[in-house]
């Protein structure tokens, strides 16, 4: 069973889901991790994970490498990859085509856009709520798409003269031996054990195709391990949670109902106390012109 908590939340304009803060874009705002990803901090606060090796991780320097309609440039001072409507560009996953891979990114993304991550496909389509966009995920397994709803509704506003809805800073865990993956939604289990499309499985590449307005990426991180949470077993759940729930860590060869129920129980805990906010230093959307 494909396990996902309903959410329903819209914010008008810049739009911030589960509490990540939109850190305006001037020479001193202070971002000390990338994506404001927990791990990728190098001071981590007392209570907070420890860092990831340096080795365990890579920040994407988001260069267009050439992809027809794709550039890298400036938006208020922070690195900006456009695409143009229609176009691809693409990156490698790390890892093997059977190791746990972690890959974040921050999205401004047009009405049909899309992402896949190695055989995980997300896309943000039209909804029934009017100035916003919804965030839905493929559940085929054949590849043959088929959007189911993630609940989740983003307000759209103007960046660049576009409208694009901008999720908070979306994680994908997958599990290519297990056949699932995950999301993570800022530092939120957001859904966990969607089915991979089996036909898309070997394609290690994670690849953004922009909608119908283009689509820009703020930001790429591709991790072995999760940048999250500490997860010495790689489940995708915060060890500190497994310790007080469980007493110790599920094992890494767990079966995949355990690891399954586990994960809503997190879920549910995440909604009782709130999890560390992400800041990310990001595009502010266009100023309204004012008539003369």
């Amino acid at each position: 069973m494909n396990t996902y908590l309903p959410i329903v939340i819209l914010v008008l304009l810049a739009s911030r889901l589960h509490a990540q803060p939109a850190i305006p874009a001037t020479p001193d705002a202070k971002i000390s991790a990338p994506l404001g990803l927990l791990r990728l901090d190098d001071n981590p606060k007392p209570g907070r994970p420890a860092a990831l090796a340096a080795g365990k991780f890579a920040v994407d320097d988001l260069a267009a490498n050439a992809a027809p309609g794709a550039a890298k440039g400036k938006k208020d001072d922070v690195d900006v990859l456009t695409v143009d409507a229609g176009k691809e560009w693409s990156r490698p996953l790390r890892g093997s085509g059977h190791d746990v891979t972690f890959v974040s990114f921050h999205l401004y993304g047009s009405q049909t856009t899309i992402v896949e991550v190695g055989g995980a496909r997300l896309g943000l389509t039209a909804g029934p709520i009017a100035g916003s966009l919804q965030l839905m995920f493929d559940d085929s397994t054949t590849g043959k798409l088929q959007w189911k709803s993630l609940n989740v509704h983003i307000g759209t506003g103007r960046y660049g003269g576009k409208n694009f809805a901008t999720p908070p800073t979306l994680t994908v865990r997958l599990d290519p031996a297990n056949g699932v993956w995950d999301l993570f939604s800022s530092s939120r289990l957001l859904a966990d054990h969607l089915p991979l499309i089996a036909a898309r499985r070997d394609n290690r590449q994670f690849t953004l195709k922009a909608g119908n307005e283009g689509a820009w990426l703020v930001g790429l991180v591709l991790a072995d391990e999760n940048p999250l949470y500490e997860d010495a077993n790689a489940n995708g759940i915060d060890d500190v949670f497994e310790r007080q729930t469980r007493g110790a860590l599920l094992p890494a060869n767990a079966p995949i109902e355990l690891q399954r129920l586990l994960a809503q129980e997190w879920k549910a805990s995440l909604w009782k106390k709130a999890p560390p906010a992400l800041f990310v230093k990001r595009p502010q959307p266009d100023r309204a012109t004012m008539a003369k």
